[in-house]
């Protein structure tokens, strides 16, 4: 039988948190033309504003929300984008015992995504602790490849986040998914010289592409982060149709 067609997936840190003009973004990522988006450092709004903008569905987790109750637009978390069905949504934390209010509070969202050709994708989103906070980043890599391994139902899956691990390649081996191609450096915008972006694959996809944007105007102008976008087909078995 032949395969249906290929996922496009695209993974960015939006740094949420400068208010970046959403017109911008939904116009940045439109060009992807994507099955799946997944942002880090998103505020609620931004999230629901870009997706409808996109014509997506959203699913939208809170990371940590370091003000009172009266102004939750500022709260950050994270968000999975697609313009295909949305289901079986949750997110956990993966450094225990940091309360909301401290932006070392990470967490671990996870979402299903259902073409109509009846390919499913379950799609994991992180953004791990940064700079020098080497062992939390650990310790929080190992917790995710825990909740991957045990949410596994038959799903193909795949992780996408800003893993913060720069010149620190054991990071992605704790991982129980593979990363194909290495991006091009992601961070900062202006002259990247750091490799945080990741998009990790099913064991079995057939990777097609893997893509930074070049440094431009209108990159600069809405995150730190360059996003990465990566292409592939789902092996050529049963794991990930509908059902």
């Amino acid at each position: 039988m032949e395969r249906a067609e290929s996922w496009t997936v695209v993974s960015w840190n939006l740094q949420g948190r400068e208010r970046p003009r959403v017109l911008l973004p939904s116009a940045a990522l439109g060009a992807f033309d994507a099955d799946v988006v997944a942002l880090q450092e998103v505020r609620w709004w931004q999230a629901w504003r870009i997706a409808r903008r996109l014509g997506m569905r959203v699913d939208w987790r809170l990371k940590h929300f370091p003000f009172t109750r009266f102004v939750f637009p500022f709260a950050e978390g994270a968000a999975i984008l697609t313009p295909h069905e949305l289901r079986r949504r949750g997110s956990t934390e993966i450094s225990p015992g940091r309360p909301l209010t401290t932006y070392r509070r990470r967490i671990a969202q996870w979402a299903t995504v259902q073409r109509a050709d009846g390919e499913t994708l379950q799609v994991f989103n992180a953004h791990l602790s940064p700079g020098s906070l080497a062992d939390d980043r650990r310790a929080e890599a190992r917790r995710l490849a825990e909740l991957v391994r045990r949410r596994s139902s038959g799903h193909h899956q795949l992780i996408a986040g800003d893993l913060n691990d720069a010149d620190e390649p054991e990071v992605i081996e704790i991982l129980p998914l593979t990363e194909h191609a290495r991006p091009a450096p992601t961070n900062p915008t202006i002259d990247p010289s750091q490799v945080l972006d990741h998009v990790l694959l099913p064991p079995g996809a057939v990777h097609e592409r893997t893509a930074v944007p070049q440094t431009a105007g209108i990159w600069v102008q809405m995150s730190d982060h360059l996003p990465v976008i990566v292409t592939f087909r789902l092996p050529g078995d049963d794991a990930g149709s509908a059902g």
